[in-house]
């Protein structure tokens, strides 16, 4: 018994030692890096690095759009928004993804601005002294997705895993390198317009400018990614393309509703809606002319990558001659303090609480370029659409939308003001589009797992298991030859080629010892 009373304090101090120790042991340092300048991508992805924060883990996150949150006192943001825009220009990256640009021309644009984005990033002082300290460590690198690997370096320059994130769909040659199924048949590039069911002549423009790609990542772009990591990074590394390939997990904004279905390898996780919040209270202005907007609101926003004050003058004259004619308010973001002509019906901000606004059940519907968080937020707070695509997914996005009665579709260069006012009447005036959007909204978030909770365990599954190479697609490792069974089919052409041959030849000489024989007698 005396041995039991002096033994129970130990027992006790280690049990409430235990939870201590497991936190140490949780803890982890990650290095977040996001590059893309816009603001709507780098929204997704800020509340994984708060999630992962407040579960004691320490962040040093490289990005475009800091959280400035004070509360994080384990996250230490290094601002590179101002270095790419001064040596970029935000517009020159949403232009490379217009809609009437060719395939080919888009991607080489990207991966020339991304050559740009990666000098810049490697070359600023804060960041020099992550990568080449040589007291600092990591468990793991969260790197942003977007077409270039050059990033990716970082994860094999401090020998940790490597997890890839993106507000977006994943594009061809990333689906390609990790081994993730990618029938020509099926998928097309995300920026192409098209959706799964393409016609004959879309398929072969498919397959060629896959095999366009093949050739083009092999021959310039890797060659030229991977001599900016080396520049940085040293040669310590390995081939910028064997990098990519050993990517741990990949996560990606994809839904049910605007990509197709399609089976993806372990390591790739959808994280749709992950910046949708709780509603918050609106300014007290904004509030005011929303619930004095009896008759409805449209609410008018182009997003942060388009932007309504960059549009051409010919459609900016159509809006205004449209809205001036409509019998709803109008609430439009406008990045500029005035606009000329301006209706009485009609209020500009230049910055509005969109996912807020979108609850007010006086917005009866929402004009948008039909961006992904754009359209989020929208199913999200059950608002119908007219979309006007611009740039990248966009024009997929409508369509889909379109086929799912949730949205009508507009081409902007060609816009008259009778098409926009007859499109907004058809989705306040038909309750189907209202009823479809809520529709869509149950699917959305019908998971066994909220978004972020899935997210925040799969890279916490990476840090524990350092990496995921038991979840590794074979298909990685495969030659585009072995993966269509190229050598096989020959093989068996072959194999068939030379039976025919030999039944050619023993048949043609059975008929000449035939025939042959009959011919010497009758002689």
């Amino acid at each position: 018994m005396v041995r039991m009373h002096h033994t129970l304090p130990m027992v006790v101090a280690t049990v409430q030692l235990l939870p201590a120790l497991w936190i140490t042991v949780s803890c982890a340092r990650i290095l977040g890096i996001t590059t893309l300048p816009f603001f709507s991508h780098q929204i997704v992805y800020q509340p994984i690095w708060k999630e992962l924060s407040l579960r004691g883990h320490q962040v040093t996150l490289v990005t475009t759009h800091p959280m400035k949150d004070n509360g994080l006192t384990n996250i230490t943001e290094i601002d590179i928004g101002e270095i790419i825009l001064s040596v970029l220009g935000e517009a020159s990256l949403s232009q490379d993804t217009a809609k009437d640009g060719s395939h080919y021309s888009i991607l080489r644009k990207l991966f020339e601005n991304h050559y740009i984005i990666a000098d810049a990033v490697f070359s600023d002082r804060r960041f020099i002294e992550v990568y080449n300290s040589s007291y600092v460590r990591f468990d793991v690198v969260v790197a942003e997705s977007n077409i270039s690997p050059i990033m990716y370096a970082v994860a094999a320059k401090f020998k940790v895993p490597l997890v890839g994130v993106y507000s977006f769909g994943v594009w061809m040659g990333l689906n390609h390198a990790i081994g993730n199924p990618h029938p020509l048949s099926l998928y097309p590039e995300i920026w192409s317009g098209s959706d799964g069911r393409m016609k004959f002549f879309e398929r072969i423009r498919n397959t060629l400018y896959y095999i366009w790609t093949r050739y083009y990542l092999n021959f310039e772009a890797l060659p030229k990614c991977d001599q900016i990591a080396r520049k940085y990074l040293g040669n310590d590394i390995p081939y910028i393309q064997d990098i990519e390939k050993n990517m741990s997990l990949l996560l990606l904004t994809t839904n049910p509703i605007l990509y197709e279905p399609r089976p993806n390898v372990p390591t790739v996780i959808s994280m749709e809606q992950m910046h949708i919040k709780p509603v918050k209270p609106l300014p007290k202005d904004l509030k005011q002319f929303l619930d004095n907007a009896k008759e409805g609101v449209v609410y008018f926003s182009l997003g942060s990558n388009v932007k309504s004050i960059n549009i051409p003058e010919k459609l900016r004259k159509v809006l205004i001659e449209a809205f001036a004619e409509l019998p709803y308010k109008v609430l439009w973001k406008f990045e500029a303090d005035d606009l000329p002509g301006k209706p009485e019906n009609v209020l500009i901000g230049k910055w509005i609480p969109q996912q807020d606004v979108l609850a007010h059940p006086n917005v009866k519907v929402f004009v948008t370029q039909c961006g992904l968080q754009s359209v989020e937020e929208a199913v999200a707070r059950g608002v119908p659409m007219v979309g006007m695509p611009f740039i990248a997914d966009q024009t997929r996005n409508i369509q889909r939308l379109s086929e799912e009665g949730a949205a009508v579709g507009l081409e902007h260069t060609t816009l008259t003001k009778e098409e926009f006012k007859n499109a907004i009447f058809e989705v306040v005036n038909n309750p189907k589009y209202k009823q479809n959007v809520k529709r869509l909204g149950e699917i959305w978030v019908d998971h066994p797992l909220p978004s972020l909770n899935r997210t925040i365990w799969w890279i916490e599954y990476v840090i524990r298991h350092k990496g995921t190479k038991h979840l590794r697609s074979p298909t990685a490792d495969v030659s585009w030859f072995e993966y269509l069974l190229i050598d096989v089919i020959l093989v068996l052409l072959t194999i068939v080629s030379l039976a025919l041959f030999i039944l050619y030849v023993a048949i043609k000489f059975i008929l000449r010892m035939i025939f042959g024989g009959r011919k010497l007698k009758q002689n």
